[in-house]
């Protein structure tokens, strides 16, 4: 799908102003019931952006804390490097189950492990609707957010789902995936908050997929981004509360801590992928709360489609800028400000947009 043919989709346009129209009195709502959530963010930021300053050093900690606890550590400066230590971890004929995870979708996980042989199912319902599809995560929290319940009935016939109405096709869905975690030979997840202090993984949800995929199969493999790892895991816990209230639903339904457990192959890749050394530092501190994405007026009318391959709206723009190539879809973006508004870790998008821009056309 190009951004001509999202333009003329309506159902995009419509399920992003539902979502929003659903979520954003509830961020108001958090944010006065909890005002203690702008110090965490506060706090958060601080953190993360003091790390983003020596990641050489946090990396190697990192990777003390993993071994010391009996974890298997990897380092992966690319994608491409992270496809492939992946797949020597998986091999080929596994059955493997994936949480939900942008970092998995950047690397184009599930594609290269079926590529070399393997059969991977995506956990998280939303995703689900969205591999059976073809097609790629129209938000980052709320991925099949642009299909109607008719459009998902008919999607999920595909792999022998049924049912009229979503509650129905919820619980087929939960059955069909009932029996991939209990035959499942690894366990992928991505991972929302890194504390270095304790090698711990921090994972909110709101289906109980996650911990399914992670605790059930012998083996699991953790995605962890640079940018995830944190200090401590007290600002672990403050990072993952910013993100679910200032998506709208706080507290998380499930909060995750994972750590090696006995009798569990447990394997850890830190991904850098262009964090390290990028100009563009300041939305390393972003924690993905997808409130900019929402709120933005084009995004508003093109979703996902609009910005990079695998990101997109503002927060799109720039981590695409990091992780992947600059496109010419940063000329449509208005730079009206209201991704800086709503952003809880006040990051200045508009200003790393005009930069991305000077690059795509070549000035100084």
């Amino acid at each position: 799908m190009n951004i001509y043919d999202a333009l003329r989709r309506k159902s995009i346009k419509e399920g992003i102003l539902r979502s929003l129209r659903n979520l954003s009195e509830n961020v108001r709502r958090n944010v006065e019931n909890h005002p203690y959530l702008i110090d965490f963010a506060e706090d958060v930021k601080s953190a993360k952006l003091k790390v983003a300053e020596n990641y050489d050093f946090w990396i190697d900690k990192a990777k003390d804390v993993l071994e010391s606890r009996g974890v298997n550590v990897y380092y992966a400066e690319s994608a491409e490097e992270a496809r492939k230590i992946a797949g020597k971890v998986v091999g080929e004929g596994k059955l493997v189950v994936k949480a939900k995870s942008m970092v998995s979708e950047e690397i184009h996980l599930r594609e290269w492990l079926e590529k070399i042989g393997n059969e991977v199912w995506e956990t998280d319902l939303g995703e689900l609707i969205v591999q059976v599809a073809g097609d790629k995560p129209m938000h980052m929290v709320i991925p099949a957010l642009h299909y109607s319940e008719q459009e998902v009935g008919e999607i999920l016939k595909r792999i022998g789902v049924e049912g009229e109405s979503a509650e129905v096709l919820a619980r087929e869905v939960r059955k069909f995936m009932r029996e991939k975690f209990l035959k499942a030979d690894v366990g992928v997840s991505g991972c929302n908050a890194f504390s270095a202090e304790t090698g711990r993984i921090f994972l909110i949800e709101n289906e109980g997929n996650i911990r399914l995929s992670t605790s059930l199969p012998k083996t699991y493999l953790a995605l962890v981004s640079i940018e995830k790892i944190l200090p401590t895991d007290e600002l672990c816990l403050k990072s993952i509360c910013v993100q679910s209230a200032f998506f709208g639903t706080f507290p998380p339904a499930y909060i995750n801590v994972n750590e090696k457990v006995q009798q569990q192959d447990m394997h850890v890749i830190l991904l850098d992928n262009g964090r390290k050394n990028t100009q563009f530092r300041e939305q390393l501190a972003c924690v993905r709360c997808g409130r900019c994405q929402l709120e933005c007026p084009v995004f508003q009318l093109a979703g996902n489609v609009w910005g990079g391959e695998v990101y997109g709206g503002p927060m799109g723009m720039i981590w695409s800028a990091i992780t992947d190539a600059i496109t010419d879809y940063c000329f449509l973006s208005t730079l009206c400000g209201k991704c800086r508004e709503v952003c809880p870790m006040k990051i200045d998008m508009p200003r790393m947009i005009r930069e991305i821009r000077k690059l795509a056309l070549k000035l100084d």
